[in-house]
């Protein structure tokens, strides 16, 4: 029997050491996008930088976006330009370093005289939208003429009032993954990090500096010391309730709004996305994903439990029936296969009528002289966010070098330009068929892992059997799931589920392949049936979609 457990408590017991030993000039408290997108950019210029995650990197909003890099076409009705300039020189960065979790991909917006999306206003906003981009977005927009839609769309679109289609780029991406492949680009650098561990109290010392803060590891239900000289408060919706329990008397500066998204069934067959506007001034998105459609997103103010946002029946019935609108009948509720829920870290703005109003731009909050926090924001310009807060930590720490987050590849990958990644692909992908005689939709999955996916050869070698497809819905296979523990810190089987795979998001949310799973993590990490079970409790209590039987 393979078992690691002893291993992964040994790293998780030296980190914490490192972590209690050292103090270093930067901890980031939030392992989110933006928290993994500072700490790799400030251990890139030479500083020592912690970070620790209450649960899983990446397991709050960062996993529950629309999985779309794009600049914001809605934008600009809102005159966000900036915004949407930077979004779009953004989106080209990221489309590059991450080519084997990112992929260029066409918008269509439909044109109807009687909705609030105008043929005149859209094509004014797809000039834009290419010119903020310095025209080098990867396609160019065009309108086509009712004809041209029709025979592009292959679905009955509602023809009333139809006046075509308004066609332009942006892209897509695992937004977990992402989120992942930046923290662990980030250890490689020299960052220390830690999942499953929450800041329990912030120390303040006796000139009222807080240099030091108490972290729980709720692995262990153990307490220990971090001191570092400046701290990163990186925590989303969360933000509000740390800085409160430093300053009590801080505003209140985040309005969280809920998203959902759900998976359906492809109701066309093409490989772009589709843009539906609703009457009351929200899009919505339908984005291929995989053999499904993945369709989102609500946006409404958010006051639960932050930790367990649901997904309710009227929000999916508020998707379906937006998109029913527009394509006749396309979908029903039993159409519905799965669904996620996130929220939006939004900052307070006065003047907004509706959730949809309220600008995405970030804003940094110095909380105390050492101690900043950083909210709002697109997932799309994360990069340029964490820049600009470790900018602002080189008069307190002294600079130590530029940023360079643009220039270094990514963990998981060799470049910082698509154009290596096609031959590359084209020996990796007759590597894993002609080799190790995969089929070509499971080796064309593994490229996901970009060259990490070695790694996962290492383990078919080590166990031929590890190639069996762990769903027969899905392209995963075993071997990903030793790799996932050895090399990405999954710890729980909601590791593996929501975020280091996508089972959650197929035909039966992964209850078809649970047990499997399960069986397969106990047998490298040592656990009893009866963790066992309380993993698959905890799994199924997680799933935020139960469709009516």
């Amino acid at each position: 029997m393979i078992n690691l457990e002893s291993d992964i408590s040994n790293y998780r017991n030296q980190t914490i050491q490192k972590l209690q030993v050292e103090e270093f000039d930067v901890l980031v408290v939030g392992g989110g996008i933006t928290g993994a997108g500072i700490a790799r950019d400030a251990t890139l210029r030479g500083y020592s930088v912690a970070l620790i995650e209450k649960g899983d990197f990446g397991s709050g909003t960062s996993s529950g976006s629309s999985k779309i890099v794009h600049a914001g076409l809605r934008y600009l009705s809102q005159k966000e330009f900036r915004l949407v300039r930077e979004a779009s020189v953004e989106r080209k960065k990221i489309l590059e370093m991450a080519p084997h979790i990112t992929r260029p991909l066409k918008f269509i917006v439909p044109l109807h005289s009687d909705t609030k999306t105008k043929k005149s206003k859209i094509r004014l906003g797809v000039w834009l939208y290419d010119l903020l981009a310095g025209f080098r977005n990867y396609t160019f927009h065009k309108i086509m003429s009712p004809k041209e839609a029709r025979s592009l769309l292959y679905s009955p679109i509602r023809e009333e009032n139809f006046q075509g289609v308004a066609l332009y780029g942006d892209g897509q991406m695992d937004d977990a993954r992402l989120t992942l492949d930046v923290v662990l680009s980030a250890e490689e650098h020299g960052a220390t990090i830690l999942n499953y561990c929450q800041v329990s109290s912030f120390c303040e010392d006796s000139s009222g500096v807080i240099n030091t803060i108490m972290a729980f590891d709720k692995l262990k239900n153990e307490i220990f010391q971090i001191n570092a000289r400046s701290i990163v408060l990186a925590c989303g919706h969360w933000t509000d309730q740390i800085i409160h329990s430093i300053e009590p008397s801080a505003p209140e500066r985040i309005r969280p709004t809920k998203g959902i998204h759900i998976i359906t069934k492809r109701f066309y067959n093409k490989d772009y996305a589709i843009v539906v506007p609703v009457e009351d001034g929200r899009i919505i998105f339908l984005v291929p994903f995989e053999k499904y459609l993945l369709i989102g997103t609500t946006d409404t103010d958010y006051a639960g439990d932050y930790d367990n946002v649901s997904v309710a029946k009227e929000d999916v019935t508020y998707l379906i029936n937006a998109i029913n609108f527009i394509f006749p009948d396309a979908l029903r509720e039993e159409d519905v296969y799965s669904a996620y829920s996130g929220l939006r870290p939004l900052i307070i703005s006065p003047t907004a009528k509706s959730e949809s109003d309220v600008s995405r731009k970030h804003e940094i909050f110095s909380v105390k002289s050492n101690i900043h926090a950083i909210a709002g924001g697109k997932y799309t310009t994360y990069r340029l966010m964490a820049k600009e807060l470790v900018d602002r930590l080189e008069s307190l720490l002294g600079k130590k070098g530029k940023c360079r987050t643009d220039r270094v590849p990514l963990y998981g990958w060799m470049s910082t330009k698509r154009k290596d990644w096609n031959n590359w692909s084209i020996i990796a992908m007759e590597n894993l068929t002609i080799r190790y005689q995969l089929p070509k939709d499971v080796a064309r999955h593994l490229l996901r892992y970009g060259k990490n996916y070695l790694k996962i050869c290492e383990e078919m070698d080590y166990d031929p059997q590890l190639r069996e497809r762990i769903s027969e819905y899905r392209p995963d296979i075993f071997a990903e799931i030793d790799y996932f523990i050895k090399h990405e810190k999954a710890i729980t089987l909601n590791d593996v589920m929501l975020r280091r795979t996508q089972l959650q998001l197929s035909e039966f949310q992964g209850l078809d392949c649970i047990e499997r799973v399960v069986i397969r993590m106990a047998k490298i990490l040592g656990w009893s049936s009866e963790k066992m079970n309380e993993e698959i409790s905890i799994y199924k209590k997680s799933l935020v979609w139960k469709p009516e039987k």
